[in-house]
């Protein structure tokens, strides 16, 4: 498996070192590798092959050539790990018995990022799990129109909840989720119209 790393981590890890939110970002970073470890551990166990694991000032992401067993219940497993990993760490460090400022913020950090990876939009683990349940119902070429239009008004109406909070508690790690969400979410949705148009183009050749 290949290991990229976006040397532009460096700028951000600046930015928060200014913002004194260092600790902040490198247990952020730490616990989304092991979010991304437990899809990669089921990947495997299903038959999957994995091509890289990409470090990027937002996040961590895994890509794999195949998923080996390509079944519903296997991708849906696949997909619900990463956040059923950060909650079992977060009820771990719930039950240990000293009590200070790292657990704390380890805990907050695993369930932000179990709910935070559950939102229903493409490309997180929730918006892949709800397109795999629409396939099931509607079929591929439906399933994905309607998760691209689904993912933009979930994703404009957390806009406008983020920037409230960002207003009102003044953390640059809100401001940072939300950048990563439209990052993520303009990658997806570039894939979608060249899916499309490779899509209509094969259909107006046989027809």
């Amino acid at each position: 498996m290949k290991i990229e790393i976006n040397l532009k981590i460096i700028l951000v890890l600046i930015l928060f070192f200014i913002f004194n939110n260092i600790n902040t970002y490198i247990i952020f970073i730490i616990f989304i590798l092991i979010h991304e470890l437990a899809h990669m551990f089921i990947g495997v166990l299903i038959g999957g092959t994995p091509k890289k694991l990409v470090l990027n000032p937002f996040g961590i992401s895994l890509e794999f050539y195949s998923y080996g067993k390509d079944k519903f219940w296997y991708k849906i497993l696949f997909y619900i790990i990463g956040p059923i990993a950060n909650l079992i760490i977060a009820f771990i460090f719930l039950k240990l018995d000293n009590y200070n400022f790292y657990k704390q913020e380890i805990i907050y950090t695993n369930l932000a990022l179990c709910f935070f990876n559950l939102i229903p939009i493409l490309p997180l683990d929730g918006g892949k799990i709800l397109k795999e349940l629409l396939k099931s119902i509607v079929g591929l070429e439906k399933a994905n129109k309607f998760i691209i239009i689904f993912s933009k008004i979930i994703l404009i109406s957390i806009s406008f909840t983020y920037s409230i909070l960002i207003i009102k508690v003044k953390n640059i790690m809100i401001l940072f989720l939300l950048l990563y969400l439209w990052y993520l979410y303009m990658i997806e949705e570039k894939r979608y119209y060249i899916y499309k148009r490779t899509s209509d183009s094969i259909k107006s050749i046989v027809s």
